[in-house]
């Protein structure tokens, strides 16, 4: 399992998460398993429980216009596992 930790951003305008070692994400991977909002070769936004999230290759997450941080850590969680190699 990925550890992570999910925060406010240093602009304190959203959250994030971010793995605590380092690692790529499959981005191929993430897309067939959640509803894709917006593609490019570095980051994908993708829709998950309702919320946004914009998932970097580096394997940064961040959360749009959502403050429950349960919920960011269980997309987190899914998002890790699908993706992260």
């Amino acid at each position: 399992m990925i550890e992570f930790k999910v925060e406010k951003c240093r602009t304190k305008a959203t959250y994030s998460a971010k793995p605590k070692q380092q690692l790529k994400m499959d981005l191929n991977k993430i897309k067939s398993k959640f509803e894709v909002v917006l593609e490019t070769p570095v980051l994908l936004v993708i829709k998950a429980q309702g919320v946004e999230a914009i998932v970097h290759g580096y394997g940064e997450i961040l959360f749009k216009n959502c403050k429950d941080i349960e919920l960011m850590t269980k997309i987190a969680e899914e998002i890790y596992g699908s993706g992260a190699r």
